[in-house]
């Protein structure tokens, strides 16, 4: 087997170990059950908002800790904090412990970092494309038997909400035995760049690097800098990076306060929960709504504004619906809509900006537009959840209208487009790439 499919099989399975964790699409229902008792205003208010905080704290540390201490590291790391995050919401009581649990879960989120760019200092460059599909689809598949698994087990009354927790903590303890398994990585993108990936000029300032920490950390933050500039001085690349860091403040949002309102539906109506199942759904409908687009090879330079839109559009009714409605059912449909449009549009929006970028700064600047969304969800929480204390279904009404007001923003911007004559003399044929841009791609 040749090395860098070897590299991606290891990654792989690391990948799919940590997504297995059936308990979470019910971890709301656990806390409020009998084995926390904590009430709905404590979850959100309290335990919940940490979590994105700590996310947000944490996310530039890992980053660059990850780049300097050369990724497996922290990817260890990244996996003992799941163990020991587990082993809080098992054993662990009261309301300080569990947001102990949601700072190490703040950590957890961040380290992924390390897992996406592992794998872009081990392999060629000619590479990159292979290994990145293999690790999205060991995330999709990890993430959709864990849903699976979830509901079965639930389903059938083989486990109960708490015993869920003991194989997410199991598939904890395998993915840490497993990252052990992976080699140590040679270079990394700043603190350590290999040189068979630098023009000759920079070969011999690196060299004398080599014996000076100090110089060689200046560099590495003259390299941050300069991608940075180069990176976000194209108009392109501010377009799709806006919506992506807008769209995914309210994508998690979404995906984290959903089953406080699926729990009130539940208790008055004494229905069963089917959270394991629709987050497997959601999985699969949004991996193949991906797929679907990606293979169209659009012209996403002229589409995607208008696209965006009617994704953002989309996502506010779905939200608004769910915010409403008092059937488990539709709230379920709504959600997968409003998730799975987010995985379609997001994986097209990541496609545009890395095809804008240099390859060795991919990390760097899907970790800035990550921050800027934590940065955004961590004001929305502060002001709607912490300060104003604002019930979940009026909740999800504004993070409607957070959309809402996203879709005609990208409505203006196709509007601008137009007017500035980028639509001139478009035909149906124009709307798709040329034959060699396909090629590349």
């Amino acid at each position: 087997m040749e090395r860098w499919l070897k590299l991606s099989l290891l990654l792989c399975i690391f990948g799919f170990l940590k997504e297995i964790r059936p308990s979470e699409p019910y971890v709301t229902h656990f806390l409020m059950g009998p084995w926390k008792n904590f009430t709905a205003n404590e979850v959100y208010e309290e335990i919940y908002p940490v979590g994105t905080y700590s996310t947000l704290a944490l996310l530039v540390v890992v980053f660059l800790v990850t780049d300097f201490l050369r990724h497996k590291p922290v990817i260890v790391a990244d996996a003992l904090t799941g163990v020991a995050i587990y082993s809080l919401l098992i054993w662990a009581q009261g309301i300080p412990l569990m947001q102990v649990m949601e700072v190490l879960y703040g950590g957890f989120m961040a380290g992924e970092v390390a897992y996406y760019t592992y794998i872009y200092a081990s392999v060629d460059r000619s590479r990159y494309q292979a290994v990145s599909g293999h690790t999205r689809a060991a995330y999709l598949v990890g993430r959709c038997t864990s849903g699976v698994m979830a509901q079965v087990l639930v389903s059938t009354g083989a486990m109960d909400y708490l015993e869920l927790n003991y194989i997410t903590l199991a598939s904890m303890v395998a993915a840490t035995m497993w990252a052990l398994l992976l080699p140590s990585t040679q270079s990394s993108i700043y603190f350590h760049r290999d040189k068979a990936i630098l023009p000759s000029h920079e070969k011999d300032s690196l060299e004398a690097n080599d014996a000076a920490p100090p110089e060689r950390m200046a560099r590495a933050f003259w390299y941050l800098r300069r991608d940075l500039v180069t990176a976000y001085t194209s108009s392109s690349v501010v377009k799709w990076s806006l919506w992506w860091a807008l769209a995914t403040c309210g994508f998690y949002q979404v995906l984290n306060y959903t089953q406080l309102i699926w729990e009130e539906v539940v208790q008055s109506s004494g229905q069963q929960l089917y959270n394991g199942a629709v987050e497997a759904v959601y999985t699969v409908v949004g991996a193949c709504s991906a797929l679907a687009l990606s293979s169209l090879r659009l012209n996403w330079q002229l589409l995607g504004p208008p696209a965006l839109a009617a994704c953002a559009l989309v996502q506010a009714a779905a939200v608004y619906t769910i915010s409403v409605s008092q059937d488990l059912w539709l709230s379920y449909a709504a959600y997968i809509l409003c998730l799975a449009a987010y995985q379609a549009l997001v994986t097209i929006a990541s496609s545009e900006i890395a095809k804008l970028l240099k390859e060795e700064c991919f990390g760097l600047i899907f970790g800035v537009n990550m921050f800027f969304a934590l940065a955004l969800q961590s004001i929305l929480t502060l002001v709607v959840i912490t300060w104003l204390q604002i019930a979940p279904r009026e909740q999800f009404l504004i993070y409607g209208s957070y959309f809402a007001v996203l879709g005609v923003g990208f409505v203006f911007v196709a509007l601008y487009s137009l007017l500035k004559g980028q639509w001139r003399g478009v035909t149906l044929k124009s709307l798709w790439l040329p034959k060699e841009e396909r090629a590349d791609t």
